[in-house]
C-alpha cells in the first residue's frame, strides 16, 4: 500500500471513530438493566435450601424470558417469617412474592406495599377448603362440639391449617386460644401446632388433640391407613389457593413484563416443568372482582389487625 493510500485509510478510521463517539453521546448512557427480586418465606426454618430447590427452575425460566426486556432476576430471597419479609418489602429488597391468602394479607398490611395481581393454580385448583377431622369413634359432630377441646393445627402463618379454621370457629361463635394460655376461657377452643399435616393427623389419632384441620388436598394425600381411622365433620368456605403480589412502587413496565411471562409459562414444556417443580399448575390473572374478594377476607382472617 502506498503512503497516500495509508493516510486515506487512517483518516477514514478517525472519521468513523468520531461519528461513533458522537452517536453514543447523543444516545445518552446505556441504561442499567432492571433487577427483580422474588421473595418467599422458608416453610421450615431449618431447611432454607429446600426453597432454593423448589423455586430454582422457575427462576431460571424467568431469567431467560425476561432478559430480552432488559430485566434480570436476582437470587431467591428467603425470609425467616412474615415480619422479615414485610420489612424486606418495605425496604424494596423484594419486588414480588408467592403466598397463600392469609400471609399475603398480613404482608400487605404490615408492609403497606403489596398488591395481589395473579392467582396461583395448584393441582388444577383455583380455590380450596379446609376440612375439620377427628377420630372415627369421637363424639365430635360439629364445630360447637369443639368447645373446651384441643384442635391440632399446622403453623400460625398457614391459611388452610390455621387462619381459615380460626375464621370458621369465630363464625360459629367460638374463640381459638393457645393451649398454654392459662388465663384463657375454659370454654374456648385450644390449639397446638404440629408443623406438618401428617403430624396433625397422627397427633389426633394418638389423642394429643381432639380434632385437626387442614386443606382438602392434604386430606386426600393422607395415607389410607391413617385416613381410614379419621372422619371429616366440617368443611370451610372456599378460598383462593394462592397469590402472586407485587410491591406497589415497582415500575409498571417491569410488573407488566413479569406478569406476562408468568401467565405464559404453562404454554410450553420448559415452563410447565418449572411450574410442576414448584407444585404450580399455572398462573392466572386476578380479575378486579376476584381481587375485591381476596381483600374482603382481611377482616375475617386478620381479626386482631390494628384499626
Amino acid at each position: 500500500m502506498t503512503k497516500r493510500a495509508t493516510s486515506v485509510v487512517a483518516l477514514l478510521g478517525l472519521l468513523a471513530a468520531s461519528v461513533a463517539a458522537r452517536t453514543a453521546r447523543s444516545a445518552g448512557p446505556t441504561p442499567s438493566p432492571v433487577t427483580a427480586r422474588f421473595g418467599v418465606i422458608a416453610e421450615q426454618p431449618t431447611e432454607p435450601d429446600r426453597m432454593f430447590t423448589v423455586f430454582s427452575p422457575l427462576l431460571v425460566e424467568l431469567r431467560q424470558r425476561l432478559a430480552p426486556a432488559g430485566i434480570g432476576v436476582a437470587e431467591l430471597v428467603i425470609a425467616r417469617d412474615l415480619d422479615d419479609l414485610s420489612q424486606r418489602l418495605a425496604q424494596k429488597q423484594v419486588d414480588f412474592v408467592l403466598e397463600s391468602v392469609f400471609p399475603m394479607l398480613t404482608l400487605r398490611e404490615r408492609s403497606r406495599s403489596l398488591e395481589p395481581a395473579l392467582l396461583v393454580v395448584r393441582h388444577g385448583q383455583r380455590d380450596y377448603r379446609s376440612v375439620f377431622f377427628t377420630r372415627q369413634e369421637s363424639p365430635i359432630r360439629s364445630l360447637r362440639d369443639l368447645r373446651g377441646r384441643t384442635l391440632v393445627l399446622q403453623a400460625v402463618r398457614s391459611t388452610s391449617a390455621f387462619a381459615l379454621p380460626r375464621a370458621e370457629l369465630v363464625r360459629a361463635g367460638l374463640r381459638l386460644v393457645a393451649a398454654d394460655d392459662a388465663a384463657a376461657d375454659p370454654e374456648a377452643v385450644r390449639y397446638v401446632l404440629a408443623l406438618a399435616e401428617v403430624n396433625q393427623a397422627v397427633w389426633v389419632l394418638h389423642e394429643k388433640g381432639d380434632a385437626g384441620a387442614f386443606n382438602e388436598g392434604d386430606w386426600q394425600a393422607m395415607p389410607e391407613r391413617i385416613r381410614a381411622r379419621l372422619r371429616i365433620f366440617e368443611r370451610s368456605r372456599p378460598i383462593q389457593r394462592g397469590l402472586i403480589a407485587f410491591r406497589s412502587s415497582l415500575a409498571p413496565a417491569t410488573r407488566r413484563a413479569i406478569e406476562g411471562v408468568m401467565l405464559s409459562l404453562h404454554r410450553d414444556e420448559a415452563g410447565l416443568a418449572a411450574l410442576r417443580h414448584a407444585s404450580v399448575t399455572r398462573f392466572e390473572r386476578l380479575e378486579p372482582a376476584e381481587r375485591d374478594a381476596v381483600l374482603a377476607w382481611g377482616p375475617v382472617l386478620l381479626p386482631s389487625r390494628p384499626r
